[in-house]
């Protein structure tokens, strides 16, 4: 179940699991620095089977990279709402969120748009969100 408290004042650790229990199709949820650094993270299903050694590294630097582009051309295209990964196993989901990268491991079985809707939806229903409190 969510559990939002009243004054909808969130940390970085509570924001994460509830992403992550908005949808039994979300696998893996982390918050990404701007360093590139993983600061927390929440898991339903263990990324080993699909990722083997520095590959989630990668992973993490490549996001903020991809998402940090959204200075460059938010004056041309407007703002990033997100960029997605359609891989043949799985889907990743980046979600540029203040200076931090929200990244979802989803599985391949769920519609995109729904799952980027739920995550949207959820993030916009909250008012006092500090990802630098775990």
């Amino acid at each position: 179940m969510l559990f939002i408290n009243n004054d909808n004042y969130m940390n970085a650790g509570q924001f994460s699991k509830n992403i992550l229990d908005l949808n039994e199709h979300i696998l893996f949820v982390g918050i990404v620095e701007k360093s590139g650094h993983l600061s927390i993270s929440n898991e339903r299903t263990s990324l080993d089977q699909y990722l083997k050694g520095r590959n989630l590294e990668m992973i993490y630097s490549q996001s903020v990279y991809v998402t940090d582009l959204r200075k460059t051309l938010s004056n041309s295209f407007g703002s990033l709402r997100y960029v997605s990964y359609v891989y043949e196993k799985l889907q990743l989901i980046l979600f540029p969120i203040k200076d931090h990268v929200l990244l979802l491991f989803v599985d391949k079985t769920i519609e995109l748009r729904d799952i980027v809707k739920e995550v949207r939806t959820y993030f916009n229903s909250l008012t006092d969100l500090d990802l630098y409190l775990m």
